[in-house]
Protein backbone atom coordinates (compact mmCIF):
# COMPACT_ATOMS: atom_id res chain seq x y z
CA UNK A 1 0.00 0.00 0.00
CA UNK A 2 3.05 2.32 0.37
CA UNK A 3 4.35 1.32 -3.28
CA UNK A 4 3.57 4.79 -4.71
CA UNK A 5 5.54 6.81 -2.27
CA UNK A 6 9.24 5.76 -3.24
CA UNK A 7 8.31 7.06 -7.01
CA UNK A 8 6.58 10.02 -5.81
CA UNK A 9 9.69 10.93 -3.85
CA UNK A 10 11.63 9.88 -6.97
CA UNK A 11 9.80 12.36 -8.86
CA UNK A 12 9.78 14.82 -6.28
CA UNK A 13 14.03 14.91 -6.40
CA UNK A 14 14.15 14.46 -10.42
CA UNK A 15 11.73 18.16 -10.37
CA UNK A 16 13.96 19.28 -7.52
CA UNK A 17 16.98 18.76 -9.52
CA UNK A 18 15.98 20.69 -12.34
CA UNK A 19 14.40 23.46 -10.52
CA UNK A 20 17.72 23.60 -8.78
CA UNK A 21 19.63 23.54 -12.07
CA UNK A 22 17.55 26.32 -13.72
CA UNK A 23 18.46 28.37 -10.67
CA UNK A 24 21.74 27.97 -11.24
CA UNK A 25 21.74 28.54 -14.82
CA UNK A 26 19.79 32.00 -14.11
CA UNK A 27 22.19 32.64 -11.40
CA UNK A 28 25.28 32.00 -13.92
CA UNK A 29 23.39 34.61 -15.94
CA UNK A 30 22.65 37.25 -13.63
CA UNK A 31 26.07 37.11 -12.40
CA UNK A 32 27.99 37.46 -15.93
CA UNK A 33 25.33 40.19 -16.91
CA UNK A 34 25.87 42.04 -13.28
CA UNK A 35 30.07 41.58 -14.59
CA UNK A 36 29.60 42.89 -17.77
CA UNK A 37 27.63 45.73 -16.47
CA UNK A 38 30.36 46.50 -13.88
CA UNK A 39 33.05 46.10 -15.88
CA UNK A 40 32.10 47.04 -19.68
CA UNK A 41 34.32 47.04 -22.08
CA UNK A 42 34.61 49.60 -24.96
CA UNK A 43 32.77 47.10 -27.77
CA UNK A 44 29.43 46.66 -24.73
CA UNK A 45 29.25 49.59 -24.62
CA UNK A 46 26.51 52.04 -25.81
CA UNK A 47 26.87 54.82 -27.87
CA UNK A 48 26.44 58.03 -25.90
CA UNK A 49 28.21 61.22 -24.98
CA UNK A 50 28.10 63.07 -20.83
CA UNK A 51 27.37 66.96 -21.81
CA UNK A 52 29.04 68.78 -18.40
CA UNK A 53 28.48 72.77 -18.04
CA UNK A 54 31.19 74.43 -16.43
CA UNK A 55 30.56 77.93 -14.88
CA UNK A 56 33.34 79.82 -14.68
CA UNK A 57 33.21 82.70 -16.75
CA UNK A 58 35.79 83.15 -19.93
CA UNK A 59 35.97 86.77 -20.44
CA UNK A 60 36.41 90.13 -18.97
CA UNK A 61 38.65 89.42 -16.24
CA UNK A 62 40.09 92.82 -15.04
CA UNK A 63 41.13 94.31 -11.58
CA UNK A 64 37.23 95.54 -11.33
CA UNK A 65 36.09 92.04 -12.71
CA UNK A 66 38.67 89.21 -11.05
CA UNK A 67 36.26 87.00 -12.10
CA UNK A 68 35.02 87.23 -15.16
CA UNK A 69 32.03 88.59 -16.80
CA UNK A 70 30.49 86.26 -18.89
CA UNK A 71 30.73 82.94 -20.77
CA UNK A 72 31.05 79.48 -19.75
CA UNK A 73 31.94 75.74 -20.70
CA UNK A 74 30.28 72.86 -22.22
CA UNK A 75 32.63 70.10 -22.38
CA UNK A 76 31.69 66.96 -23.86
CA UNK A 77 32.61 63.43 -23.71
CA UNK A 78 32.25 60.47 -25.73
CA UNK A 79 31.91 56.96 -24.22
CA UNK A 80 34.35 55.34 -26.27
CA UNK A 81 36.87 57.80 -24.63
CA UNK A 82 35.50 56.56 -20.76
CA UNK A 83 35.74 53.19 -21.33
CA UNK A 84 39.41 52.92 -21.89
CA UNK A 85 41.19 49.99 -21.65
CA UNK A 86 44.21 51.85 -19.39
CA UNK A 87 41.24 53.51 -18.20
CA UNK A 88 38.70 56.38 -18.68
CA UNK A 89 40.81 58.96 -21.00
CA UNK A 90 40.05 62.74 -20.45
CA UNK A 91 39.69 63.91 -24.51
CA UNK A 92 36.61 66.13 -24.25
CA UNK A 93 35.42 68.64 -26.95
CA UNK A 94 35.23 71.92 -25.18
CA UNK A 95 33.35 74.42 -26.21
CA UNK A 96 33.65 78.28 -25.03
CA UNK A 97 29.94 79.94 -24.35
CA UNK A 98 31.61 82.88 -24.52
CA UNK A 99 32.20 82.55 -28.45
CA UNK A 100 29.33 80.65 -29.74
CA UNK A 101 27.11 83.13 -28.52
CA UNK A 102 29.35 86.27 -29.11
CA UNK A 103 26.63 89.40 -29.66
CA UNK A 104 27.77 89.72 -33.18
CA UNK A 105 28.45 86.19 -33.94
CA UNK A 106 25.18 85.11 -35.39
CA UNK A 107 22.76 83.14 -32.75
CA UNK A 108 22.17 85.77 -30.03
CA UNK A 109 20.20 88.67 -30.75
CA UNK A 110 19.42 88.85 -27.06
CA UNK A 111 21.14 91.95 -26.56
CA UNK A 112 22.92 90.35 -23.27
CA UNK A 113 25.68 88.09 -22.74
CA UNK A 114 24.99 84.54 -21.61
CA UNK A 115 26.54 84.13 -17.93
CA UNK A 116 26.92 81.35 -16.00
CA UNK A 117 26.03 77.34 -17.69
CA UNK A 118 24.27 75.91 -15.09
CA UNK A 119 21.63 73.09 -15.81
CA UNK A 120 21.37 70.42 -18.61
CA UNK A 121 18.64 68.10 -19.64
CA UNK A 122 18.33 65.96 -23.06
CA UNK A 123 15.45 65.82 -25.01
CA UNK A 124 13.52 62.54 -24.89
CA UNK A 125 14.41 61.84 -28.59
CA UNK A 126 17.89 62.38 -27.51
CA UNK A 127 17.98 65.17 -30.69
CA UNK A 128 18.42 68.23 -28.31
CA UNK A 129 19.86 69.23 -25.60
CA UNK A 130 18.65 72.57 -23.32
CA UNK A 131 21.30 74.68 -21.48
CA UNK A 132 20.13 77.12 -18.66
CA UNK A 133 22.75 79.97 -17.77
CA UNK A 134 21.67 81.12 -14.39
CA UNK A 135 23.39 84.29 -14.20
CA UNK A 136 21.78 85.99 -17.19
CA UNK A 137 18.09 84.24 -17.80
CA UNK A 138 19.05 82.51 -21.20
CA UNK A 139 18.08 79.14 -22.24
CA UNK A 140 19.95 77.68 -25.04
CA UNK A 141 18.43 74.08 -27.23
CA UNK A 142 21.81 73.03 -28.48
CA UNK A 143 21.60 70.60 -31.64
CA UNK A 144 22.94 67.17 -30.03
CA UNK A 145 24.65 66.04 -33.44
CA UNK A 146 26.26 69.28 -34.52
CA UNK A 147 26.95 71.33 -31.22
CA UNK A 148 25.58 74.10 -32.71
CA UNK A 149 22.81 76.35 -31.06
CA UNK A 150 19.04 75.47 -32.53
CA UNK A 151 17.66 78.55 -30.58
CA UNK A 152 18.55 80.78 -27.75
CA UNK A 153 15.83 82.50 -25.36
CA UNK A 154 16.07 85.14 -22.49
CA UNK A 155 13.29 84.54 -19.69
CA UNK A 156 11.24 87.28 -18.41
CA UNK A 157 12.13 89.54 -16.16
CA UNK A 158 9.77 89.27 -13.09
CA UNK A 159 9.58 90.05 -9.12
CA UNK A 160 12.13 92.67 -9.03
CA UNK A 161 12.44 93.13 -13.22
CA UNK A 162 14.96 90.51 -11.97
CA UNK A 163 15.67 87.04 -13.72
CA UNK A 164 17.83 83.83 -13.76
CA UNK A 165 17.23 80.52 -16.04
CA UNK A 166 17.92 78.62 -12.80
CA UNK A 167 17.06 74.69 -14.81
CA UNK A 168 15.15 73.71 -18.13
CA UNK A 169 13.83 70.14 -17.61
CA UNK A 170 11.69 68.77 -20.60
CA UNK A 171 7.99 67.68 -20.91
CA UNK A 172 8.23 63.79 -21.09
CA UNK A 173 6.77 63.80 -24.57
CA UNK A 174 9.16 66.49 -25.42
CA UNK A 175 6.74 69.06 -26.38
CA UNK A 176 8.18 71.41 -24.29
CA UNK A 177 11.24 72.57 -21.85
CA UNK A 178 9.55 74.17 -18.64
CA UNK A 179 12.27 76.83 -17.36
CA UNK A 180 12.70 77.81 -13.47
CA UNK A 181 13.29 81.82 -13.87
CA UNK A 182 14.48 81.89 -10.33
CA UNK A 183 14.73 85.39 -9.15
CA UNK A 184 12.26 86.49 -11.20
CA UNK A 185 9.95 83.87 -9.70
CA UNK A 186 8.55 82.98 -12.67
CA UNK A 187 7.67 79.65 -14.61
CA UNK A 188 8.02 79.83 -18.06
CA UNK A 189 7.79 77.82 -20.68
CA UNK A 190 9.23 77.20 -24.61
CA UNK A 191 7.39 75.41 -26.67
CA UNK A 192 8.47 72.43 -29.52
CA UNK A 193 6.57 72.08 -32.51
CA UNK A 194 8.08 68.74 -34.42
CA UNK A 195 6.01 69.01 -37.19
CA UNK A 196 8.33 72.74 -38.44
CA UNK A 197 11.31 71.72 -35.70
CA UNK A 198 11.06 74.80 -34.19
CA UNK A 199 11.00 76.73 -30.79
CA UNK A 200 8.95 78.59 -29.80
CA UNK A 201 9.21 80.79 -25.70
CA UNK A 202 5.24 80.81 -24.92
CA UNK A 203 5.28 83.96 -22.58
CA UNK A 204 1.36 82.93 -22.38
CA UNK A 205 1.88 80.03 -20.47
CA UNK A 206 4.01 82.08 -17.91
CA UNK A 207 3.16 80.99 -14.05
CA UNK A 208 3.94 84.38 -11.65
CA UNK A 209 4.53 82.38 -8.46
CA UNK A 210 5.04 85.60 -6.65
CA UNK A 211 1.66 87.19 -7.39
CA UNK A 212 -0.84 84.30 -8.01
CA UNK A 213 -3.13 81.92 -5.69
CA UNK A 214 -3.50 78.64 -4.46
CA UNK A 215 -6.17 76.30 -5.56
CA UNK A 216 -8.13 76.88 -2.25
CA UNK A 217 -7.41 80.83 -2.65
CA UNK A 218 -4.66 81.42 -0.31
CA UNK A 219 -1.77 83.79 -1.91
CA UNK A 220 0.76 81.83 -3.56
CA UNK A 221 3.63 83.89 -1.67
CA UNK A 222 2.73 84.74 2.03
CA UNK A 223 4.61 84.07 5.46
CA UNK A 224 1.75 83.30 7.71
CA UNK A 225 2.26 84.51 11.42
CA UNK A 226 2.45 82.39 14.31
CA UNK A 227 -1.35 82.52 15.73
CA UNK A 228 -1.41 81.83 19.82
CA UNK A 229 -5.06 80.17 19.16
CA UNK A 230 -3.36 77.52 16.94
CA UNK A 231 -0.19 76.71 16.68
CA UNK A 232 -0.50 73.90 14.58
CA UNK A 233 -1.12 76.55 11.50
CA UNK A 234 2.25 77.78 11.06
CA UNK A 235 3.54 76.75 7.99
CA UNK A 236 0.37 75.06 6.91
CA UNK A 237 0.46 78.08 3.93
CA UNK A 238 3.75 79.22 4.42
CA UNK A 239 5.92 80.24 1.06
CA UNK A 240 7.83 83.05 1.81
CA UNK A 241 10.02 83.15 -0.68
CA UNK A 242 9.15 81.51 -4.04
CA UNK A 243 11.70 81.68 -6.45
CA UNK A 244 11.51 78.25 -8.34
CA UNK A 245 14.39 75.90 -7.73
CA UNK A 246 13.64 72.99 -10.23
CA UNK A 247 10.80 71.60 -12.46
CA UNK A 248 10.75 67.79 -11.74
CA UNK A 249 8.95 66.66 -14.78
CA UNK A 250 6.71 63.49 -14.51
CA UNK A 251 4.05 61.49 -16.73
CA UNK A 252 1.26 63.92 -15.05
CA UNK A 253 2.97 67.14 -13.45
CA UNK A 254 5.83 69.58 -12.67
CA UNK A 255 6.72 69.54 -9.41
CA UNK A 256 8.09 72.94 -8.02
CA UNK A 257 10.41 73.18 -5.41
CA UNK A 258 10.88 76.69 -3.76
CA UNK A 259 13.53 78.59 -2.19
CA UNK A 260 11.93 79.14 0.88
CA UNK A 261 10.05 75.98 1.18
CA UNK A 262 7.00 74.28 0.05
CA UNK A 263 5.83 73.08 -2.83
CA UNK A 264 3.62 73.15 -6.23
CA UNK A 265 2.05 70.57 -8.19
CA UNK A 266 1.48 72.06 -11.71
CA UNK A 267 -0.26 71.43 -14.75
CA UNK A 268 2.74 72.32 -17.29
CA UNK A 269 0.75 71.71 -20.51
CA UNK A 270 -2.30 74.27 -19.38
CA UNK A 271 -2.01 77.83 -20.70
CA UNK A 272 -0.92 79.55 -18.57
CA UNK A 273 0.27 76.92 -16.51
CA UNK A 274 -1.73 76.07 -13.35
CA UNK A 275 -1.84 74.78 -10.08
CA UNK A 276 -2.98 71.77 -9.15
CA UNK A 277 -1.92 71.33 -5.72
CA UNK A 278 0.12 73.58 -3.03
CA UNK A 279 1.96 72.85 -0.08
CA UNK A 280 3.76 75.07 2.62
CA UNK A 281 7.26 74.83 4.21
CA UNK A 282 5.60 73.01 7.29
CA UNK A 283 5.45 69.56 4.91
CA UNK A 284 8.16 70.45 2.31
CA UNK A 285 11.67 72.07 3.05
CA UNK A 286 13.52 74.43 0.98
CA UNK A 287 16.39 74.36 -2.06
CA UNK A 288 15.32 70.99 -2.88
CA UNK A 289 16.90 70.17 -6.83
CA UNK A 290 16.84 66.41 -6.82
CA UNK A 291 13.77 64.30 -8.27
CA UNK A 292 13.10 61.17 -10.05
CA UNK A 293 10.08 59.26 -10.60
CA UNK A 294 9.66 55.69 -10.63
CA UNK A 295 6.53 54.53 -12.09
CA UNK A 296 3.62 55.97 -9.83
CA UNK A 297 6.05 56.73 -7.34
CA UNK A 298 8.03 60.76 -7.54
CA UNK A 299 10.80 61.12 -4.71
CA UNK A 300 11.92 64.43 -3.97
CA UNK A 301 14.65 66.29 -1.54
CA UNK A 302 15.59 69.29 0.33
CA UNK A 303 18.64 70.49 0.20
CA UNK A 304 20.70 73.43 1.92
CA UNK A 305 20.52 77.15 1.31
CA UNK A 306 22.86 79.98 2.22
CA UNK A 307 24.61 79.62 5.39
CA UNK A 308 21.93 82.42 6.74
CA UNK A 309 18.91 80.71 5.33
CA UNK A 310 19.31 77.27 5.40
CA UNK A 311 23.16 76.12 6.47
CA UNK A 312 22.30 72.02 6.61
CA UNK A 313 19.47 70.33 4.78
CA UNK A 314 18.99 66.22 3.91
CA UNK A 315 15.29 65.64 4.09
CA UNK A 316 13.63 63.04 1.26
CA UNK A 317 10.13 63.07 0.00
CA UNK A 318 7.90 60.30 -1.29
CA UNK A 319 4.79 61.43 -3.76
CA UNK A 320 2.28 59.19 -5.53
CA UNK A 321 1.81 61.08 -8.65
CA UNK A 322 -1.67 60.96 -9.17
CA UNK A 323 -2.52 64.63 -9.00
CA UNK A 324 -5.02 65.91 -11.69
CA UNK A 325 -4.57 68.46 -14.06
CA UNK A 326 -6.05 71.68 -14.38
CA UNK A 327 -8.88 73.19 -14.08
CA UNK A 328 -9.34 70.11 -11.55
CA UNK A 329 -7.30 71.14 -7.94
CA UNK A 330 -6.70 69.81 -4.58
CA UNK A 331 -7.14 71.25 -1.28
CA UNK A 332 -3.98 73.06 -0.33
CA UNK A 333 -1.87 70.42 1.65
CA UNK A 334 -4.06 67.90 0.39
CA UNK A 335 -2.99 64.42 2.22
CA UNK A 336 -5.41 62.48 -0.89
CA UNK A 337 -1.97 60.91 -2.48
CA UNK A 338 0.89 59.76 -1.03
CA UNK A 339 3.31 61.80 0.30
CA UNK A 340 5.49 61.18 3.47
CA UNK A 341 9.08 62.44 4.41
CA UNK A 342 11.15 58.79 4.49
CA UNK A 343 14.22 60.20 5.49
CA UNK A 344 15.87 62.94 7.17
CA UNK A 345 19.06 63.67 8.74
CA UNK A 346 19.05 66.74 11.32
CA UNK A 347 22.65 66.47 11.47
CA UNK A 348 25.06 69.79 10.24
CA UNK A 349 26.86 69.73 7.23
CA UNK A 350 24.10 67.88 5.40
CA UNK A 351 23.14 68.25 1.66
CA UNK A 352 21.13 66.85 -0.38
CA UNK A 353 21.54 67.86 -3.93
CA UNK A 354 22.23 65.16 -6.96
CA UNK A 355 19.28 62.82 -6.98
CA UNK A 356 19.26 59.55 -9.50
CA UNK A 357 17.97 55.72 -9.72
CA UNK A 358 19.53 52.34 -11.02
CA UNK A 359 17.96 50.41 -13.55
CA UNK A 360 17.28 46.69 -13.47
CA UNK A 361 14.55 44.39 -11.50
CA UNK A 362 15.46 45.77 -7.98
CA UNK A 363 15.81 49.74 -8.54
CA UNK A 364 17.94 51.76 -5.67
CA UNK A 365 17.36 55.78 -5.22
CA UNK A 366 20.47 57.15 -4.61
CA UNK A 367 20.91 60.78 -2.98
CA UNK A 368 24.07 62.19 -2.79
CA UNK A 369 25.81 64.82 -0.27
CA UNK A 370 27.78 67.60 -1.43
CA UNK A 371 29.07 68.80 2.55
CA UNK A 372 29.35 65.18 3.81
CA UNK A 373 31.04 63.69 0.66
CA UNK A 374 28.11 60.33 0.95
CA UNK A 375 25.98 59.06 -0.86
CA UNK A 376 22.71 57.76 0.85
CA UNK A 377 21.43 54.24 -0.99
CA UNK A 378 17.34 53.47 -0.75
CA UNK A 379 15.79 50.36 -2.26
CA UNK A 380 12.29 51.52 -4.27
CA UNK A 381 10.25 51.52 -3.83
CA UNK A 382 9.47 51.57 -0.36
CA UNK A 383 12.45 53.99 0.46
CA UNK A 384 14.25 51.08 2.99
CA UNK A 385 18.16 52.78 3.46
CA UNK A 386 20.06 50.29 2.28
CA UNK A 387 23.63 51.96 2.70
CA UNK A 388 25.95 54.74 3.25
CA UNK A 389 28.52 55.31 0.85
CA UNK A 390 31.62 57.32 1.74
CA UNK A 391 32.88 59.15 -2.00
CA UNK A 392 36.63 59.62 -0.42
CA UNK A 393 37.14 56.15 0.53
CA UNK A 394 38.99 54.89 -2.34
CA UNK A 395 41.16 57.82 -2.32
CA UNK A 396 40.43 59.22 -5.86
CA UNK A 397 39.39 62.81 -4.13
CA UNK A 398 39.35 63.95 -0.86
CA UNK A 399 36.15 66.46 -1.01
CA UNK A 400 34.99 65.70 -4.59
CA UNK A 401 31.73 67.55 -3.78
CA UNK A 402 29.31 65.36 -6.10
CA UNK A 403 26.63 67.81 -7.29
CA UNK A 404 24.56 66.68 -9.93
CA UNK A 405 24.83 63.00 -11.51
CA UNK A 406 23.32 60.93 -14.60
CA UNK A 407 23.12 57.16 -15.17
CA UNK A 408 24.82 55.45 -17.79
CA UNK A 409 22.52 54.14 -20.57
CA UNK A 410 23.87 50.49 -19.43
CA UNK A 411 23.38 51.11 -15.81
CA UNK A 412 27.19 50.15 -14.66
CA UNK A 413 27.72 54.09 -13.41
CA UNK A 414 26.72 57.47 -12.70
CA UNK A 415 28.29 60.49 -14.63
CA UNK A 416 28.89 63.45 -11.70
CA UNK A 417 29.94 67.01 -11.63
CA UNK A 418 32.15 67.15 -9.28
CA UNK A 419 33.09 71.10 -7.88
CA UNK A 420 35.89 72.96 -7.74
CA UNK A 421 37.56 75.53 -4.65
CA UNK A 422 35.75 78.82 -6.04
CA UNK A 423 32.51 77.41 -6.58
CA UNK A 424 30.05 79.69 -8.92
CA UNK A 425 27.15 79.07 -7.53
CA UNK A 426 25.95 76.96 -4.29
CA UNK A 427 27.95 78.82 -1.73
CA UNK A 428 29.50 77.33 0.78
CA UNK A 429 28.02 73.71 0.34
CA UNK A 430 29.35 73.54 -3.12
CA UNK A 431 32.86 73.66 -2.17
CA UNK A 432 35.36 70.62 -3.90
CA UNK A 433 38.74 70.00 -3.86
CA UNK A 434 39.06 68.45 -7.48
CA UNK A 435 36.75 70.12 -10.29
CA UNK A 436 35.55 67.55 -13.14
CA UNK A 437 33.46 64.56 -14.08
CA UNK A 438 33.33 61.96 -11.82
CA UNK A 439 32.81 58.27 -12.31
CA UNK A 440 30.34 56.67 -9.42
CA UNK A 441 30.93 52.46 -10.61
CA UNK A 442 27.84 50.64 -9.23
CA UNK A 443 27.98 47.56 -7.99
CA UNK A 444 25.92 44.83 -6.38
CA UNK A 445 23.17 45.04 -8.83
CA UNK A 446 22.76 48.89 -7.88
CA UNK A 447 22.91 48.50 -4.30
CA UNK A 448 26.21 50.07 -3.65
CA UNK A 449 29.45 51.35 -5.53
CA UNK A 450 32.22 53.84 -5.14
CA UNK A 451 34.00 56.82 -6.92
CA UNK A 452 36.19 55.26 -9.54
CA UNK A 453 37.46 57.91 -11.27
CA UNK A 454 38.19 61.48 -11.61
CA UNK A 455 38.38 63.08 -14.75
CA UNK A 456 40.14 67.03 -13.92
CA UNK A 457 38.54 69.98 -15.57
CA UNK A 458 40.30 73.39 -15.30
CA UNK A 459 40.21 76.92 -15.66
CA UNK A 460 42.76 78.89 -14.62
CA UNK A 461 42.27 82.57 -14.14
CA UNK A 462 44.76 84.94 -16.01
CA UNK A 463 45.14 87.45 -12.94
CA UNK A 464 46.26 85.48 -10.24
CA UNK A 465 46.26 81.77 -12.26
CA UNK A 466 43.85 80.82 -9.57
CA UNK A 467 41.58 77.41 -10.26
CA UNK A 468 38.05 78.51 -11.82
CA UNK A 469 36.34 75.73 -12.68
CA UNK A 470 33.35 74.60 -11.53
CA UNK A 471 31.14 71.92 -13.02
CA UNK A 472 27.14 71.60 -12.09
CA UNK A 473 24.99 70.18 -14.71
CA UNK A 474 25.09 66.93 -16.54
CA UNK A 475 23.07 65.06 -18.87
CA UNK A 476 23.81 61.92 -21.27
CA UNK A 477 22.60 61.52 -24.40
CA UNK A 478 22.72 58.84 -26.67
CA UNK A 479 23.61 59.04 -30.06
Amino acid sequence: MHTPYPLAHSRFQGLHRIFALILLALLIAVTAQSARAVHATEAEVDDYEVWLTDQNNTVGFTAETPRGTHGGRLIIYNSADLYGENGPVNDPQIIDMAELFALDGGYNDTEANVVRPHMLTTSPDQRYVALAFVGSGHVAIMDGASKEPKALFRMSPGAGDARQAHAAFWTVDGRAVIVANQNGKLLERINYDPETDSFVHDTAATLDLANCTTPSGNPCQTSTPVSALDPNYLGEHNRPDNAPICPILTNRSAYVTLRGGGLFVVDPYATPMAIVAAYGNAYVGRDGCGGVQNFKDVYLNGGTGTLETNPSEFSLYHFKDNFPSAPDSLPDNSRRTIFKVFFRDDSPHRDAHGMAKTMGPIRYLWQFDRMANVAEVFRLPGGRHVTTIDLTETGVSNEPSVDLVALSPQGDRFYATLRGPKPQTGAHAAHGETPGLGIVTVTHGGASGNLSHVLATSFTNPLDESEESDPHGITVRRR
